[in-house]
């Protein structure tokens, strides 16, 4: 997608206004169809950073997390366009890792082994599928990495990882209980732990 100068729509069909204060270079937004811009930039999945860059006529990040932070109603929707665009990654992560070929140009060569001109002299090309080699492979794990990592720390309750603790005895057997002698217990001991079987039994 190319830049669009301001005043020009964009995909969402807002219109981005710059107006100059005057006198002084500083800029008053068109808040609303900023937001409008950057939020649907989010829910396709692009960085912050790259949202901002998408056109021309927006805020700096900073001045946008300034009206994030002013603004409860920049907020909520700023907090679901990400939502949006982090469940984006989670689907490609599963494209990335079904990719297995590629279409790449080649070429053209005859039977022979040589190469094929067209009538102009340039060389004739044709498409292919051919196997993921290992720079591509190791690229796509680093995708899919990021993507996981993002996914873990932003959402961390639907694609985080669950951590759960269990208490076993001495070399990972069974928890047992020590025999007590009740002889060495006082009276206020005794009572104690009568009560505490007492509302176990309970």
């Amino acid at each position: 997608m190319g830049k669009l100068k301001a005043g020009e729509k964009a995909s969402t069909g807002a219109e981005i206004t710059v107006l100059k204060k005057k006198p002084g270079p500083a800029a008053k937004y068109d808040r609303e169809a900023c937001v409008a811009v950057i939020c649907a930039e989010l829910e396709r999945g692009v960085s912050l950073t790259t949202a901002l860059k998408s056109h021309d006529g927006l805020p700096s990040i900073a001045s946008f997390l300034t009206w994030v932070e002013q603004d409860p109603k920049i907020s909520e929707r700023y907090a679901r366009s990400r939502s949006i665009g982090y469940h984006l990654l989670a689907d490609e992560i599963v494209d990335l890792s079904n990719k297995t070929h590629e279409w790449v140009m080649i070429q053209d060569l005859d039977a022979y082994g040589k190469p094929i001109y067209n009538e102009h002299g340039e060389p004739r090309l044709k498409q292919v599928l051919m196997p993921l080699n290992s720079d591509v492979i190791a690229h796509t794990r680093l995708q899919i990495d990021t993507r996981k990592w993002m996914l873990s720390k932003m959402l961390p309750k639907i694609y985080g990882d669950k951590v759960t603790q269990e208490i076993t005895g001495t070399d990972g057997g069974p928890i047992t209980m020590a025999s007590v002698d009740l002889k060495n217990l006082s009276d206020n001991e005794l009572a104690n732990m009568q009560t505490l079987l007492a509302k176990a039994a309970g």
